[in-house]
């Protein structure tokens, strides 16, 4: 006679695949490290629909108005003190100066008008004074040239007598000194007439 045996049936373990573990694995870190990086954003950024930021503003006002040229800088740029912000178009700048320059010029010349016109009757004055100044600035040089052919005068008489110089040499020498003395004859006169050129004249006497 048979025996029979009733076993239970055990199904053979099925061995997880690699490529599930690694897909997880890819999963659970992708989902870690998006939380990451949100939470870092969200420390840094803040995302609202009806929010409002405080901040410090600080205006820019230019001395001078103008078109805008050039833009240095851009949006949100952080800009030192000093730095070329932006490009004013000189062209209407440069009209300006010389509007200013020509104003100038013509202030400076109705100026030095007056002054000539205030200055008319000092003007004979003065004149007379530089002549004088220049009359005797030449009498002086004339004084030095008598002196210097009165003494060539007299070196070439001792020399004519000793016949160490021609006759023609002494005559030379006798006529630079009369001219010499001509010349500050003339220049006494020049000076006396500047004298009396004017109410200065009376004045001198």
């Amino acid at each position: 006679m048979s025996t029979i045996t009733n076993e239970p049936n055990v199904k053979p373990s099925k061995k997880r695949s690699p490529v599930f573990i690694i897909i997880l694995f890819v999963l659970v870190s992708g989902a870690a490290w998006f939380g990451i990086t949100k939470y870092n954003h969200s420390l840094h950024h803040e995302e609202t629909d009806d929010a409002q930021i405080e901040a410090n503003v600080n205006p820019v006002i230019s001395r001078i108005s103008g078109y805008v040229l050039d833009v240095k800088v851009d949006d949100n740029q952080m800009v030192n003190k000093g730095d070329t912000l932006l490009i004013l178009d000189p062209r209407d700048l440069k009209v300006t100066l010389h509007q200013a320059e020509a104003a100038l010029a013509t202030a400076k010349s109705n100026y030095n008008a007056a002054v000539a016109n205030t200055s008319a009757a000092r003007q004979g004055i003065n004149t007379s004074k530089a002549a004088v100044n220049t009359a005797e600035s030449q009498i002086q040089t004339a004084k030095v040239n008598v002196t210097r052919t009165a003494q060539d005068l007299e070196r070439y008489e001792n020399l004519i007598k000793d016949h160490s110089i021609t006759q023609q040499q002494y005559e030379q020498a006798v006529a630079a000194n009369q001219t010499a003395q001509k010349t500050i004859a003339g220049f006494n006169q020049s000076k006396a007439a500047s004298l009396c050129t004017n109410w200065s004249c009376f004045l001198t006497k």
